[in-house]
């Protein structure tokens, strides 16, 4: 009896793990192809700016990256930001009923980082519209819910919610391929020969590698460098 009824219970394990080898192979497909177009993105997509700029690249550096390309275009984010929020909270506050009980730890994790953003934003750039145009979304996800209980209208809402990542990574992609400005700030470079002012993008002992604006990729020994200092 004990092992009739372990079966079922392992041949469901055995199913979960494709499932989850899926989507970690997919996450790290979406993040290889994130990288790849940031990069492209930020060398005006020429290869061989790519290969300079890939010459100092670290892993280590994926955060800034990530985060310099969501504050990097605040006008993209926040129409990103207004149109996931609305679906995010409904999935974690107001299920559809193929979906009461299966509220994830990654679904309220991601209600919250939304909710920040959207504030952080308003507070940064003086600019309600980010929360605005969420609070519209949210009124006519919530109007369209309450008329059309079923239909295509209820079954798009109900794909929507399901699909929460895959426009998230959407829209990441979508900034990665848009966003031209380096995740670093722009600097003024005082030198022997002149100032130059681009980006540093690696600064080892003894030299600097510079982006500048035409996108070409510059080495300037330490020794040569009077001073650094941030362009506003």
């Amino acid at each position: 009896m004990d092992a009739d009824a372990d079966t079922p219970r392992d041949e469901r394990d055995a199913q979960d793990r494709p499932d989850v080898s899926v989507r970690l192979g997919t996450t790290a497909a979406v993040v290889v192809l994130f990288l790849v177009l940031r990069l492209l993105a930020v060398a005006h997509w020429d290869w061989h700016v790519v290969a300079a700029i890939a010459d100092t690249f670290d892993f280590s550096d994926a955060f800034p990256i990530a985060f310099g390309t969501v504050v990097g275009q605040p006008l993209l984010t926040g129409i990103l930001i207004a149109v996931l929020l609305p679906l995010v909270l409904m999935r974690v506050l107001w299920p559809m009923d193929k979906h009461r009980g299966t509220i994830t730890v990654s679904s309220v994790l991601g209600s919250v980082t939304l909710i920040t953003m959207a504030i952080s934003m308003t507070v940064t750039f003086g600019n309600p519209w980010t929360v605005v145009g969420a609070a519209a979304v949210g009124a006519a996800v919530i109007g369209m819910r309450l008329w059309w209980r079923t239909g295509v209208v209820h079954d798009t809402l109900l794909r929507l919610s399901r699909r929460v990542g895959v426009l998230t990574a959407t829209g990441l992609l979508i900034l990665a391929a848009v966003n031209d400005v380096p995740w670093m700030g722009e600097e003024r470079i005082h030198t022997d020969t002149g100032v130059v002012e681009g980006y540093v993008l690696d600064a080892q002992p003894g030299f600097l590698h510079v982006l500048t604006h035409d996108r070409e990729v510059v080495i300037i020994p330490d020794a040569d460098v009077h001073s650094r200092e941030l362009v506003d």
